[in-house]
């Protein structure tokens, strides 16, 4: 008896034997970019939204990006942070937003330019740009800062959604990738050695107000949540993880499962140095892995390494990109299941998101290999 999208994806998230491979593709920037530029396949042409998409190409839904406003976020879309003392006021030149930030310590500010080529977001300024000037104020901000989740929007989402997957709930990152955002990664370095103890009261800081968000989401009944953190050693070495993101994690992840949900980490780069810790922490599974050669972890060593963890990828913009003939899809569909039957940790996926140079007749075609392959 054929059993719903939504409830194969669950089989996943528990770890259960699913009746066949899941196959939930990561659409977002892809759609809004052939949207925005009036490229759109005359199959689904007519489509406002990716869960349109998704329906017509017959794949299942295990998406965080359902709401994320392509022109002001990366993630998100689910919540929105509130403040009782800080004044925010936003300025908009076009495809250029400034946000300026008046605190009881000084004013600061950051600039985001909507790049529309590539319909993808650019930081052109970053927050915190010096530390003696605008510490006092950038404190003072985090303090005051309270992360809301709109739990109606998620469960009208929900509804809309219906039997065709789970929503994943992508509305935070760990304490590390938040100072990444507010400094840039390379000076949140520099941050780090030489006012160490001022950023860990500052990430802890936020730390607090995350794990309160992912309170709310998961008392929303949420199944599925992900920190959105990008997770590559470059960026996170293992005693970078281990000071400044383990015990996030950690403590997330006890929130999920106490809750009933998942808690997956967003990986798009290399995570073969710090795997072991990834799992000790608790976390079900990374989404989005990077495999060889744009990564150092194959898909079935990720999922492998850990009884219960779960790996999510499979498509990188290598197989995405260029002339994609129906053989050579099949072939590496069925290439890759061989190696990851049976199905029961396995979310065949993009590594990161789907390239926006990939055609319509390109995913159709892996939709048909996954639809020859897939049964268990």
């Amino acid at each position: 008896m054929a059993i719903t999208p939504k409830e194969n994806v669950l089989a996943v998230l528990e770890r259960r034997a699913p009746e066949r491979a899941v196959f939930a593709p990561n659409i977002w920037q892809w759609f809004e970019y052939h949207k925005l530029h009036g490229k759109l396949h005359p199959e689904i042409g007519d489509c406002t939204t990716q869960l349109e998409v998704i329906r017509k190409l017959g794949a299942d839904l295990f998406s965080r990006n359902l709401l994320t406003d392509a022109r002001t976020q990366w993630i998100g879309g689910h919540s929105s942070a509130c403040y009782d003392q800080v004044q925010v006021e936003e300025k908009r030149e076009g495809d250029l937003r400034t946000i300026r930030y008046r605190t009881q310590n000084g004013d600061i500010s950051e600039k985001f330019r909507f790049e529309r080529e590539g319909c993808t977001l650019v930081q052109e300024e970053f927050l915190f740009k010096d530390y003696d000037r605008e510490f006092p104020a950038l404190k003072a901000l985090f303090e005051d800062m309270e992360l809301v989740f709109d739990e109606s929007s998620f469960r009208e989402l929900e509804r809309e959604v219906g039997d065709a997957g789970v929503v994943m709930v992508g509305e935070t990152t760990c304490p590390l990738k938040q100072l990444h955002f507010i400094a840039r990664a390379d000076n949140s370095i520099y941050l780090l050695f030489d006012h160490e103890a001022e950023m860990m009261e500052l990430m802890e800081i936020y730390a607090a107000k995350a794990l309160g968000l992912i309170e709310q989401v998961v008392a929303a009944g949420a199944r599925a949540v992900c920190s959105m953190d990008n997770l590559d050693s470059l960026f996170y070495s293992p005693d970078m993880f281990d000071r400044n993101c383990a015990d996030f994690y950690r403590r997330a992840a006890g929130i999920c499962h106490q809750g009933g949900a998942a808690f997956f980490i967003h990986a798009c780069g290399r995570q073969q140095s710090i795997l072991g810790r990834v799992i000790d922490c608790g976390v079900d599974g990374l989404e989005g892995i990077a495999f060889p050669p744009l990564g150092d972890v194959e898909l079935a060593e990720a999922r492998g390494a850990g009884e219960r963890f779960i790996a999510a990828g499979g498509l990188s913009a290598l197989q995405l990109e260029g002339e994609v003939t129906q053989a050579r899809a099949d072939e590496y569909v069925k290439t890759l299941f061989a190696r990851m039957r049976p199905f029961e940790r396995f979310i065949f996926s993009m590594s990161c998101n789907t390239s926006i140079l990939t055609s319509w007749d390109t995913l159709r075609r892996y939709r048909d290999a996954w639809l020859m392959y897939r049964d268990v």
